[in-house]
């Protein structure tokens, strides 16, 4: 994922939910194990994840304020991650019917993920949530049912938060037109 830079992830049919799919796919044999996570692997720490893109999705988690304790002084990805992680467990376990979610909670759930842009519909935002939660949870719950696998969701968040910053700078209604020309050449 690190590698791939934005046109590669177009060239690829990286976009939307699809990218994330495949971030994920490709992250594959890390996100599941045999052996029970670490704590280095459970606090993303060490060479799981480079320190420069921890540092950026601290300040891309800071910087939105919708986001539930944003700080000018950043947050922490572990703490957001494992927030959210409690979130995505009692909307799947309540079985939360995302149609009856208003505005504003979906754009704050959204924008907790990183999903989307202040320019998406209700109709978008709930398919990226539906998709966030299939990809974090469900399917997941699935693998690891037996107990043979464990799973590692820090992991699979974090990346997915980092794929939908870079996807969010692609969107043309976004505020981050710098960022596209950036990306674009």
């Amino acid at each position: 994922f690190i590698t791939l830079g934005c046109d590669t992830l177009e060239e690829t049919g990286a976009a939307g939910s699809n990218g994330g799919k495949m971030i994920l796919n490709k992250l594959k044999t890390q996100l599941y194990t045999s052996e029970p996570l670490t704590k280095q692997q459970r606090l993303l720490a060490g060479n799981i994840v480079p320190k420069p893109i921890m540092s950026g999705l601290t300040k891309a988690i800071g910087a939105d304020p919708l986001n539930k304790g944003s700080s000018p002084f950043g947050i922490g990805v572990i703490k957001h991650v494992e927030s959210v992680t409690l979130a995505d467990e009692f909307l799947v376990d309540q079985n939360v019917d995302l149609n009856s979610i208003n505005s504003a909670l979906l754009e704050e759930a959204c924008s907790a993920r990183l999903i989307g842009s202040p320019g998406w519909s209700d109709e978008e935002r709930k398919g990226g949530l539906t998709s966030w939660l299939q990809e974090t949870e469900i399917t997941p719950r699935e693998v690891t049912k037996d107990g043979d696998v464990h799973y590692n969701g820090n992991l699979a968040r974090a990346a997915l938060m980092c794929y939908n910053a870079v996807e969010g700078t692609r969107d043309s209604r976004a505020d981050s037109s710098l960022l596209r020309v950036m990306y674009s050449g």
